[in-house]
């Protein structure tokens, strides 16, 4: 199994090939304790201890232009089991919260980035609107 190091630098590839990069870590373990930051899971460089089901982290890549602008995907998310592959995880998102689509520049995303928000989308719209 993999470890939140293992994840960190897929986040941060698509920075990287334009020399960018963020300064903080792209998660953290999110616990039974109320911590902020609570261990031993976490995404980042230095975490090494595996996921396992039902680990939670935040899941917060970002960029910081200084003096200028700043933003950031702050989703907690949890380690499930993966639907068809044995013996693999994935992340279930846990925060359903719509992202402003006044911010998002469509044509710097690929197909699949588009339908994984879309997607996203309508289960926030399902899960929220009894509430609204």
């Amino acid at each position: 199994m993999y470890a939140g190091g293992d994840f960190d630098v897929l986040a941060r590839m698509h920075l990287w090939a334009g020399g960018l990069d963020y300064g903080h870590g792209t998660g953290h373990g999110v616990g039974s304790y109320l911590n902020v930051h609570e261990g031993p899971v976490g995404v980042s460089r230095g975490y090494k201890t595996k996921f396992e089901v039902g680990h939670c982290v935040s899941d917060e890549p970002g960029y910081y232009k200084d003096g200028e602008f700043g933003i950031r995907i702050e989703n907690v998310i949890m380690v499930q089991p993966h639907p068809v592959h044995e013996n693999h995880l994935c992340f279930e998102n846990m925060t359903y919260a719509p992202y402003c689509r006044d911010l998002i520049t469509k044509d710097l995303l690929s197909p699949r980035d588009i339908r994984h928000i879309d997607e996203f989308h309508q289960k926030c719209l399902a899960l929220l609107s009894p509430f609204l």
